[in-house]
């Protein structure tokens, strides 16, 4: 491990030295990160950025560069001011935010402007897309992990809620979700989206197109138009950055987002997500380094020649858990007979892909927030709880590594007032957390059992709530998300998915041993 750490912190550090004053594109004698399938790629991330505007400008295009922002909890207290909450954020994958130029005829939203915190003079986390305009991003992928995903989302839209929508009065009888999904941006002729346009571009995307994705160097096209695609992924090739295999497309469809660069138009944020690094400080090195560039290139009073298509989202599947519901329910029973508490009230997460529709397409003409949605997952969010009075809360549910229904999944406490995930658990975390059941349940090896409190003393398998992380009176909610089916490209179908159960026991009558 400690060997893989250090090559890969090497690569790296070559990769991003010409944004340090580095030296030149390497030679035949090892000086340069090694290549794979003959791509020649050379140089640092820097002098590819360096060769490819120039090729780019030769060519007539209009480049800005921009750089990246790494949002961690505790960036939390920029947005939660400006927009009231923090994105429903993984507090185990921060998000890597692309910060870009903003070109001079475009309109400034300045209440956006230190949505995320402060960035570089003339930098936004959020942008419009003119007519025929891309956002290139490439360099080097993280190390060897669970899951990394590239998307781009609009973030606001001019539009005015629609309190008939069916969403909106469904979530009547949840006032704090309605309040969440259906909110105005600080410009209140704006509406808050986050919605997804298609399809993410995910490892798993990549290493099927490419032969790998950890560790690689790959580049990213978000582009308004196909062809203005292709002439972005000639110029990669061209500037040496990339074969055409390592290029991954992302279209922006204007039959699905509303470009321009006026104050009408959609405002855009394109994000990096990357979970559960199998090195975590190897992980983290990247996360703090990130060796990848940004360009932003338009032909300027340019129109669409090619204007996508709606994406076609790709379907998603899973391998059912429908028949170990009754081994669920004897679960829940099991924990309750455990405490003493045959009468605990429980109630049972739901999907919200199927609760509230979230999937970005749906939600954009709505309009409603979709909470930075990805196909890539199914979120199952919990009901409302509280541990201010002693309550424990039990979790019980199927873990989605063990039934073939996700690569990784993420348990994490949300502080839901603002949104706000605070502390998370990933599938490692719950492994064999139910097997002091079997002797009652069968395929436990399939479930989990973890516990919320204030305070854990005495509880195994307990994560901890301070009060520095929700606040007392803050109400919480718990969210499973399953990314990616193993063998398919997307997260699981949350038909065929059994939703957690939250039992909300007392506290002050613990088991006395187990």
């Amino acid at each position: 491990m400690m060997k893989f750490r250090t090559i890969w912190f090497v690569l790296a550090m070559m990769f991003i030295s010409a944004c340090n004053g580095g030296g030149g594109d390497g030679d035949d004698n090892g000086n340069q990160p090694p290549t794979e399938n003959n791509q020649p790629t050379t140089g640092s991330v820097g002098q590819q950025a360096d060769r490819l505007q120039a090729e780019l400008e030769a060519g007539g295009y209009e480049v800005a560069r921009g750089s990246f922002k790494l949002f961690t909890i505790e960036d939390c207290k920029y947005p939660i001011p400006v927009v009231g909450n923090c994105f429903g954020n993984n507090p185990a994958a921060p998000y890597i935010i692309s910060a870009v130029p903003l070109w001079p005829d475009e309109f400034v939203d300045e209440s956006m402007r230190n949505l995320l915190g402060p960035l570089p003079d003339n930098a936004s986390a959020t942008f419009r897309f003119d007519k025929r305009e891309a956002l290139l991003i490439f360099g080097l992928l993280p190390p060897p992990g669970k899951y990394f995903g590239l998307q781009t989302y609009v973030f606001t839209r001019e539009d005015a809620i629609d309190p008939t929508d069916p969403v909106f009065q469904r979530t009547l009888s949840d006032p704090k979700i309605n309040e969440i999904l259906f909110s105005e941006a600080p410009d209140p002729s704006r509406v808050l989206m986050f919605s997804s346009l298609g399809n993410s571009n995910n490892n798993v995307v990549i290493e099927r197109q490419a032969g790998a994705a950890f560790g690689q160097r790959r580049s990213f096209v978000i582009s308004t138009d196909a062809a203005m695609a292709r002439e972005m992924t000639e110029a990669l090739v061209r500037a040496r950055v990339s074969d055409p295999n390592q290029v991954f497309t992302e279209p922006v469809s204007p039959e699905v987002a509303r470009v321009g660069l006026g104050a009408e138009a959609d405002d855009f944020m394109t994000l990096i997500r990357y979970a559960q690094p199998l090195d975590k400080e190897a992980g983290e090195q990247w996360r703090q380094q990130i060796p990848l560039a940004v360009l932003r290139v338009r032909n300027k009073n340019a129109s669409a020649t090619e204007p996508w298509p709606t994406p076609a989202y790709d379907p998603k599947t899973a391998r059912s858990e429908l028949g170990l519901e009754s081994d669920l329910t004897a679960l829940v029973a099991a924990v309750k007979q455990e405490w003493g508490q045959p009468s605990a009230s429980t109630g049972q997460s739901q999907s919200l892909q199927l609760f509230v529709d979230l999937i970005g397409q749906h939600c954009l003409p709505r309009p409603m927030n979709c909470l930075g949605d990805t196909q890539d997952s199914d979120y199952q969010i919990s009901p409302t709880v509280n541990v201010d009075n002693g309550e424990v809360i039990a979790v019980a549910g199927t873990l989605g590594t063990a039934t073939g229904n996700a690569t990784y999944v993420s348990l994490s406490v949300n502080w839901f007032d603002v949104l706000q995930g605070v502390a998370n658990l990933s599938d490692e975390d719950l492994q064999g957390s139910a097997s002091r059941f079997s002797g009652t349940v069968a395929n436990t090896d399939k479930f989990y059992v973890h516990y919320f409190a204030r305070d854990c003393t005495g509880l195994p398998d307990c994560q901890e709530i301070t009060e520095e992380m929700v606040p007392r009176g803050g109400l919480i909610k718990i969210l499973q998300r399953n990314y990616i089916v193993p063998e398919t490209t997307r997260g699981p179908d949350p038909n065929q998915l059994l939703n957690p159960v939250a039992i909300v026991l007392d506290g002050t009558a613990r088991p006395a041993s187990r």
